[in-house]
């Protein structure tokens, strides 16, 4: 079957991309899967989790509940933990055996917040899509429940800044987030809200009175649009990686430039969080022509790879850079200059013609004989803890210290 996967491994599923983004905001998380699956996201995906409190749980699914649809177990046992741990709210999802026997989670959501009171989301989550449109509902439906109206417009030259899309699964624990918020402060604005390392939801809730929203994964990507259409705030999606991107990242901060690195105008019409069956087919997708030789093949999620190509042409004077998503749920949008190959087969022969890859180290895999032409640059979410100490800070010149060790001492 040319969906099979061999060699590759998934990425992080969307239930998990919803425990990522809620992660650090005081609400009652629950993945509505067997025992045990809760592990996966907790030992694989989540670096936070021995040292920053969190109410992530596993509702424990059963055989006999999931063939009589017994959600009445499920709304009782959510409404007892809630009454002794008072959540700021709730949200509930779902694995494939839910989504197999049609769990309406929508329904869920009803029944729990007339039990309990408290603020609630159900996500008709599936654990087949990626973490990207995972998180990236969670992002929304929490503002549609805890945004407040700003009390200004936006102001421009930008003063204040909301980050977007800030999460271990695309910035790990290894400094990114602080590096991040610092460059934006050293750059004579101010971070006006997290989304969502390192904040609380009382701040979240004042993100509608920021001057430009800085979108540095595609999970931030469809609460910016959001943003964008409902309050007017401009956002630039992008990260600064490189002493070179600094500036010109901070520039287009200041003033809203949202072409950017994406080319998009901010004139774009919003795109909605929802995905089919048919989205799953993604070798649908896959380019038909003949893999394309280039210098450097770059692998991964979009803003990233955007971000990483501007820093090796500018800074390493590449030029033949070719950039590949093998994530068939991401944003649109963003993927106007990425192919999406999600096929194994398909990412197999890019490999092949290209003369190096930079990716995360299991796409070494496709090619044991060549793994000398394969750079590391393990990503979170591909790869979860297995390369996590070999994760670089990548934020402005601290870029260099990876380009030094995988980059310049390999280039032929």
């Amino acid at each position: 079957m040319k969906q099979a996967q061999q060699v590759l491994s998934t990425y992080a599923v969307d239930m998990f991309g919803i425990a990522s983004a809620l992660y650090e905001l005081g609400g009652l998380v629950v993945m509505h899967d067997a025992s045990g699956c809760n592990s996966t996201y907790s030992t694989h995906d989540e670096p936070r989790w021995y040292d920053t409190p969190s109410m992530v749980y596993i509702s424990g699914l059963c055989e006999i509940d999931t063939i009589q649809g017994n959600d009445l177990r499920l709304v009782d046992e959510i409404a007892v933990v809630a009454a002794e741990t008072t959540p700021a709210f709730i949200a509930v999802g779902g694995s494939p055996m839910p989504n197999v026997v049609g769990t309406d989670f929508k329904a869920l959501e009803r029944m729990i917040f007339e039990r309990t009171g408290i603020r609630t989301v159900g996500f008709r989550t599936d654990g087949i899509h990626s973490y990207l449109p995972g998180a990236g509902e969670a992002y929304l439906e929490l503002a549609k429940l805890f945004l407040k109206e700003p009390e200004s417009e936006p102001q421009v030259p930008a003063e204040r800044v909301n980050i977007l899309g800030l999460t271990p699964l695309d910035f790990s624990v290894v400094g990114n987030a602080t590096e991040l918020k610092n460059c934006i402060e050293a750059g004579g604005m101010t971070v006006h809200s997290s989304w969502s390392m390192g904040d609380t939801l009382m701040n979240l809730a004042q993100a509608a009175n920021a001057d430009v929203n800085a979108v540095v994964s595609s999970t931030g990507f469809y609460l910016a649009q959001y943003m964008k259409e409902t309050y007017g705030i401009p956002y630039v999606a992008g990260i600064p990686v490189g002493a070179a991107a600094v500036g010109p990242w901070l520039a287009a901060l200041r003033y809203g430039n949202t072409s950017y690195l994406t080319g998009l105008t901010g004139n774009e019409t919003f795109c909605k969080v929802k995905f089919s069956i048919a989205d799953l087919n993604a070798w649908k997708d896959d380019r038909k022509a003949p893999a394309e030789p280039c210098d450097v093949l770059l692998i991964g999620e979009p803003v990233w790879l955007l971000s990483l190509r501007q820093y090796l042409h500018h800074e390493k004077n590449i030029d033949n850079i070719r950039l590949i998503c093998p994530l068939a749920d991401a944003p649109r949008l963003l993927l106007g200059e990425i192919d999406t190959v999600s096929v194994e087969a398909a990412i197999r022969e890019e490999c092949r013609v290209a003369r190096k890859v930079i990716a995360d180290p299991i796409y070494s895999r496709l090619l044991p004989d060549e793994t000398d032409k394969f750079i590391s640059f393990p990503h979170e979410a591909y790869s979860g803890r297995h390369y996590r100490k070999d994760i670089p800070c990548f934020i402005g010149p601290f870029v260099e210290e990876w380009a030094t060790t995988h980059l310049d001492e390999r280039r032929d």
